[in-house]
């Protein structure tokens, strides 16, 4: 006899806002940093609503059913992100609603409905549904696999899109057109001034907690933004990092950081000052 799939997990502190009708995805378009007009039924693509100056106010994850896109938001953040998309909707044929009756969903593996978190390939699946097993913080697999979250590594207004790789994870349309913000964000990948990212460190003992500097030598290369067991977050500047010669630690301990390749490039077509 076949037995049911287990139920995936609920995420605790999470909310889900629906933009539904004709003019949805035009409106998110020209709002938000990604590109919704290329998402497909089935994916999930994380995206932001910036400040004017090109900071993040508000990210979260982007599921596309037909004319209706649903936003897994973080539960502190959804009112004020209801309130500002229903300013910006105007006279777009768009219903935008904060649905309480349904839940943000994860799994290690497929389950209905769900899709590849893009920011932990192969490693979690999300989903939104009315029903989870359990609640369940994602907030372990994020930290050792580096990937930051609003509210912990970082709050409204206080970072761009690129120092917690949202573009690295599909998150900024940089081809799309126009988007709040959109102008100093643009600056920042053509004039290659995309100096400080957000990577993963791991150390030999417990992680340092949050706020501890990472250094190497006397320079200040970044801080520890969350951390958990031997695994932390850091916020770190590239071209210190690049210029380091000594290794790094945090209180007094060192930590092992890694650098994709992409941000190096990044970093290398930066002009040299």
């Amino acid at each position: 006899m076949n037995q049911p799939a287990p139920l995936p997990f609920a995420l605790p502190d999470r909310q889900i806002i629906s933009v539904g009708g004709p003019d949805a995805r035009d409106l998110l378009q020209r709002v938000i940093t990604a590109d919704v007009v290329s998402l497909e039924d089935g994916q999930c693509r994380p995206g932001a609503l910036l400040t004017p100056q090109g900071k993040i106010l508000v990210d979260f994850l982007i599921f596309a059913d037909g004319e209706t896109l649903w936003l897994d938001v973080p539960a502190s953040a959804a009112n004020g992100l209801l309130k500002r998309l229903t300013l910006f909707k105007l006279r777009a044929r768009a219903e935008i609603v904060l649905n309480t009756d349904m839940r943000a969903l994860w799994s290690t593996t497929p389950f209905p409905g769900s899709a590849e978190d893009p920011r932990l390939a192969g490693r979690v699946h999300r989903g939104i549904g009315e029903q989870g097993s359990e609640d369940r913080p994602l907030d372990p697999i994020e930290i050792q696999a580096g990937v930051p979250a609003f509210g912990r590594d970082y709050g409204e207004a206080d970072v761009f899109p690129t120092d917690v790789n949202l573009d690295a994870f599909g998150g900024v349309g940089w081809k799309k057109g126009c988007f709040i913000g959109q102008e100093v964000v643009s600056r920042m990948k053509r004039r290659g001034t995309i100096r400080k990212r957000s990577l993963p460190a791991t150390f030999v003992a417990e992680a340092p907690p949050p706020g501890t500097a990472i250094m190497a030598g006397p320079t200040t290369v970044g801080a520890i933004t969350s951390a958990t067991g031997h695994h932390a977050v850091i916020l770190a500047r590239l071209d210190r990092l690049r210029a380091a010669e000594h290794y790094c630690e945090a209180d007094g301990q060192e930590a092992a950081i890694v650098v994709p390749d992409e941000f190096w490039a990044d970093l290398e077509a930066a002009p040299k000052v």
